[in-house]
């Protein structure tokens, strides 16, 4: 894994594991305390998208898959950091291209 300083402008920042951790976990919390979808996230199972993220919304009853999208770890961190304390804005788990 490249540094952060070590990142070209088209790359991801890296994230250590704890943090990305940390990050889906509160972005689960927000998302089940606010709605009846449930928000799945971890590093992509099949190796398609090496460091990437996995992230899927499903509704919690039926368990149909609503959205699957891979995104940078930075912007998963980004993201829960972002929404401490607040709803999460539409998209932005998703707002930058992995």
């Amino acid at each position: 894994m490249t540094s952060a300083a070590e990142a070209s402008p088209g790359e991801a920042k890296a994230v250590s594991a704890a943090s990305l951790r940390k990050a889906i976990s509160t972005l689960q919390d927000q998302v089940a305390q606010k709605s009846s979808i449930d928000l799945q996230a971890g590093l992509d199972p099949n190796g398609g998208h090496p460091g990437q993220v996995l992230v899927k919304l499903s509704d919690k009853v039926t368990k149909q898959v609503f959205f699957q999208y891979y995104a940078p770890p930075d912007q998963v961190v980004k993201s829960a950091q972002g929404s401490a304390g607040a709803a999460l804005p539409p998209g932005s788990v998703v707002s930058s291209k992995a």
